[in-house]
């Protein structure tokens, strides 16, 4: 009884912080508890105390069976050979309970673990096996993705973005051809990485845009909040303070930082506006081409020495552009095929 009273009081006071009391124990024991009870009791279990104490009650058990005082209260002659081999089988079920709940202790925290393990996999690819995703944007339109992380990206018309359905346990990493304004979302020391064939673009939990199309001879990442770095054949080229625009020019491998005037929130193409400051011809042409899904026939080289200033809106018609552009510059345009313009200067 002294066993039991200690134990009884040891539970009490470890009741104080926030260990399962002794009925709720008994009843996970027994399998009547509730899921809620079961799960305290089982983390309970899981530690050193806890094992201690299901130990001491399980010694506990062996004592009241060998002390039941009807056990000696018989009234009629004892089968001596029936009684042992009774308690032969009584003695090797204790033990037998005794063993499970002995290996039970050792198993739960391995359970525990492995739950939390299986858990963790589910929303992390931790081997790096994972599938992936593709997306293009075709000419002419805009598109909004969602990564598991809580991330986003707006992709810009003829834009491309692959990245995996779970991201990997040491980094977030997305491969980007074309352009896109991301927002990531924080996640610790795991790093947001765009790879953009000729450079890296390494972020946490950072705003910012990347224009990395393919055909063109430099790539440009703008920061409007938090930090990123970039990095180009692992070599760390720069790093980037709020409202700071990196340009990679990719045939030299020459990164130039600037701070323009006008970084204030989101790139204007994100709402369908056209911003054109002192851009040359062709850069405005490849825009627009992107935007509005025509191609430009350039029929005099002489026109693409022009630059233009301009802002429109990308929801006004391809004609409408096109005539502010001619009403700043000698250039001319005309249809020449069905989505295609020919580009020439007014003689």
């Amino acid at each position: 009884m002294t066993g039991r009273r200690n134990t009884h009081t040891s539970i009490k006071q470890e009741n104080k912080m926030n260990i399962p009391d002794r009925q709720v124990i008994e009843r996970t024991l027994s399998n009547t508890a509730t899921p809620e009870e079961a799960r305290a009791a089982l983390r309970w279990f899981a530690t050193p105390e806890g094992r201690a104490c299901l130990s001491v009650m399980m010694d506990e058990d062996v004592d009241r069976m060998l002390a039941d005082p009807q056990a000696q209260q018989v009234d009629h002659p004892v089968p001596t050979n029936r009684m042992y081999a009774h308690i032969r089988r009584q003695i090797h079920r204790r033990r037998l309970r005794r063993t499970l709940l002995r290996v039970a202790a050792v198993l739960i925290p391995v359970a525990l673990l492995a739950g939390q393990f299986i858990y963790f996999g589910s929303r992390v690819d931790l081997f790096g096996r994972a599938a992936y995703e593709e997306i293009r944007v075709p000419r002419g339109e805009r598109m909004q993705v969602v990564f598991q992380d809580g991330s986003r990206a707006i992709l810009n018309a003829d834009s491309r973005i692959r990245y995996p359905r779970k991201f990997a346990f040491a980094e977030r990493r997305v491969e980007l051809e074309g352009e896109a304004w991301f927002e990531i979302a924080p996640a610790g020391n795991r790093p947001f990485r765009i790879g953009t064939g000729a450079l890296d673009v390494d972020v946490r939990g950072t705003a910012f845009n990347v224009r990395a199309y393919p055909d063109d001879a430099e790539i440009f990442v703008t920061l409007e909040t938090g930090k990123v770095s970039l990095t180009a054949a692992a070599r760390t080229l720069a790093s980037l303070a709020p409202g700071e625009q990196a340009v990679f020019n990719k045939k030299t491998g020459v990164c130039s930082i600037f701070k323009p005037e006008d970084i204030t929130g989101r790139p204007a193409w994100t709402d369908r506006r056209l911003v054109f400051d002192a851009a040359p011809l062709a850069d405005v042409m490849a825009t627009l081409a992107r935007c509005y899904d025509v191609d430009f026939a350039v029929a005099d080289s002489a026109s693409l020495r022009y630059a233009c200033t301009l802002t429109t809106s990308a929801k006004k018609p391809l004609a409408y552009v096109l005539a502010e552009l001619e009403k700043i510059t000698p250039v001319r345009f005309r249809e020449a095929g069905e989505r295609r313009m020919e580009v020439f200067l007014n003689q």
